[in-house]
């Protein structure tokens, strides 16, 4: 039915006990995923389970765990002792270790997955930005001077953190997950990526520079975001808050490169990736004309395909566009919708080190 309700290891260590979207948001993402593989593959009888599947999951976890806040977790509890898929030998009752009516700033990791991977959404659109406001809300710490943790301390004193995990409607776990309390910066990032995502740049941004306050170069390592140990993987979740800045996504199917920048629009210049490729993306704008240059600095790229918001407030009703490859006119035709500017070219090119694709659309 899409929801997963047994038994879930997880990254905290231990396993959660009944339908929770931290495991189920990564679920949903998957069936779309899973769709989307089979689409391309020519296989619509699996595509079309795998949807069903989604939307099913969809709109059961939905139903049964948002709170008007947040999302939250059912906890499975048995009536008798049992032995769960691991063979651990569980007790009756209420299982330690849980998190329940808490608000997990993990609760949407597979949304921003989808958010990442250009699936949409898994959930419904504003209860996630609703259940983003309140991760933020209830357990971003702008100072830890009162927080207690018992656990692992990575942040303290009067400086700033996400923490993992907060009852703010009450009913905290007699035995919640052992790491709730801690602050970790690659849930920090994750969380921070998300929120930009949802429109919420201030509130990401102020996460980001909670962790580069703690990791000045004097408390801590700049280089060594540290968790569970030395250089932990998590922290490259720090990748994706330019993901989300620069609202960056190639689809190697399409040959479509979508830069929707949120910040410096009239004047802004980044790191892209595509295929084996990267480069540099780099747009301005004067006077209404906007100027796009996309260069290869190794690898090759695919390009056919341009998705980039117009910006400025007032977008024009129609525009048109002229392009060139190393200096070389090539046609290019443009439509906008809105502020949404849709860039194609009449035959797709493949960018290798050193080309530059340029356009100029007013």
């Amino acid at each position: 039915d899409g929801v997963i309700e047994g038994v879930q290891h997880n990254t905290y260590d231990i396993e959660f006990y009944g339908p929770n979207t931290m495991c189920g948001s990564l679920y949903l993402a998957a069936l779309l995923a899973g769709a989307e593989m089979a689409e391309a593959m020519g296989n619509p009888k699996a595509a079309a389970e795998y949807r069903e599947i989604f939307e099913s999951g969809r709109a059961k976890y939905d139903k049964m765990l948002f709170n008007g806040s947040y999302y939250t977790q059912k906890v499975f509890e048995s009536p008798k002792p049992y032995t769960d898929p691991s063979g651990r030998k569980t007790p009756a009752g209420r299982p330690k270790y849980q998190y329940g009516h808490g608000c997990l700033s993990d609760q949407l990791l597979g949304q921003w997955t989808a958010h990442v991977a250009g699936l949409g959404y898994v959930l419904p659109e504003e209860h996630v930005a609703k259940a983003m406001g309140s991760v933020f809300k209830y357990n971003f710490k702008a100072d830890l001077s009162d927080h207690e943790c018992v656990q692992r301390v990575y942040a303290l004193n009067d400086e700033a953190g996400l923490i993992n995990c907060t009852w703010p409607k009450g009913k905290r776990e007699k035995f919640p997950f052992p790491y709730s309390d801690e602050v970790w910066t690659g849930i920090e990032y994750q969380v921070a990526a998300h929120l930009i995502y949802e429109g919420l740049i201030d509130e990401g941004l102020s996460i980001v520079n909670g962790i580069r306050e703690r990791h000045d170069g004097l408390a801590r390592n700049p280089w060594n975001e540290f968790e569970c140990g030395d250089h932990y993987a998590r922290a490259m979740a720090s990748w994706s808050v330019l993901l989300a800045l620069s609202g960056q996504l190639y689809d190697g199917r399409a040959k479509r490169l979508t830069m929707k920048p949120l910040v410096n629009k009239k004047d802004f210049n980044c790191l892209y990736t595509g295929s084996d490729a990267y480069g540099q993306y780099a747009q301005s704008f004067n006077k209404g004309k906007l100027k796009v240059a996309v260069d290869c600095r190794a690898g090759r790229v695919g390009l056919g395909e341009l998705a980039i918001q117009y910006p400025a407030s007032r977008p024009p009703k129609a525009i048109k566009a002229s392009a060139s490859v190393n200096g070389k006119a090539v046609k290019a035709s443009a439509a906008i919708d809105g502020d949404q500017i849709a860039v194609t070219l009449s035959k797709a090119v493949t960018l290798k080190e050193d080309d530059k694709l340029t356009l100029t659309l007013s």
